[in-house]
């Protein structure tokens, strides 16, 4: 059986890439198993996917815990501790991430017995489609050509999951270029195979786990944050963010529309009326940008190059 697990970022689409996946291998004759799992559904927020497939049905069910192919769509995740992407991380276990980053960079970041793949996908992405949207293809058919489909294959995936999406046919037509330049990028990748530990994967076998007694707590005992006034301040949202709005301000009118259309009121004004961006707490939506009428805002990619490090 291959696990494959993906983590990104709501707004991402590791959802659609674990369906492209998914939609790859049972078109390539398997049994096939995929699901999401998030929280609220906010932009930027960690979530992770999974994908099973296999000859025979599938009797596991829910997250996979210890993954043969683990896909992670910004370095940042590393370092976040509501992601824990390298959970799991066996001696078997490959890790693809997107990233500027190379292989010993990454390496120094996270403490893994893993191999560990980097590419530069945000930029692929880019050139092919203009639009980070297509991350979903890119790693979706990455994840496919890993695992051993095929191009035609992974190309079928992409077909069978964007069809659905009322993409343009010319948008259509570039995602699919997208999934043909992977496929030719992935050659010096390393294929998850039996001999390289796909299946085992050098994991201890399943222990057998009991059955425990929950009991029914009331709801002041069970979820006492609920009950919690004022800790939105604690949770800095910055880190969840691909790309940054910066104010050019000789441009700036003053005309409060950034301010205004914030979601996250990242956006104050100084004293002169001009917008102040809190990166603590901006999470890249550039609803500012889209809105700024005399396009005042710059949007500039994030490079992080030290991530705390993520024991696996």
């Amino acid at each position: 059986m291959r696990r494959v697990r993906f983590h990104g970022r709501g707004g991402q689409g590791m959802k659609t890439a674990s369906r492209i996946l998914g939609s790859a291998a049972f078109h390539a004759g398997y049994w096939v198993q995929d699901c999401p799992i998030y929280g609220g559904e906010r932009r930027g927020a960690p979530i992770a996917a999974f994908t099973r497939f296999d000859r025979e049905p599938i009797l596991e069910r829910g997250a996979i815990a210890q993954p043969d192919l683990i896909v992670v769509a910004d370095d940042t995740l590393l370092g976040e501790p509501a992601a824990e992407p390298t959970a799991g991380c066996g001696r078997g276990t490959t890790l693809l991430v997107n990233s500027t980053l190379d292989e010993g960079s990454l390496r120094a970041l996270v403490d893994v017995d893993a191999s560990i793949v980097s590419d530069d996908f945000t930029d692929l992405v880019l050139r092919a489609t203009g639009k980070m949207a297509s991350l979903s293809t890119a790693l979706g058919v990455a994840a496919a050509a890993m695992s051993g489909l095929s191009e035609d294959d992974g190309l079928a995936g992409v077909e069978e999951e964007l069809g659905e999406a009322h993409l343009t046919a010319d948008l259509l037509a570039r995602n699919l270029e997208l999934a043909r330049s992977v496929y030719s990028r992935a050659g010096s990748w390393p294929r998850l195979t039996e001999e390289t530990g796909l299946g085992s994967g050098g994991r201890a076998p399943s222990a057998t786990i009991s059955l425990a007694e929950v009991t029914l707590e009331p709801p002041w005992r069970a979820a006492p944050s609920i009950y919690r006034t004022g800790n939105t301040p604690e949770r800095k949202t910055g880190s969840w963010r691909q790309f940054r709005p910066v104010l050019e301000k000789e441009k700036c009118s003053c005309c409060w529309l950034c301010f205004v259309s914030c979601p996250e009121a990242a956006i104050s004004l100084d004293a002169d009326e001009y917008p102040i961006v809190d990166y603590d707490v901006c999470k890249g939506c550039l609803l500012c940008a889209h809105e700024c009428p005399t396009h005042a805002f710059r949007v500039e990619q994030e490079h992080r190059q030290e991530t705390a490090r993520s024991v696996g």
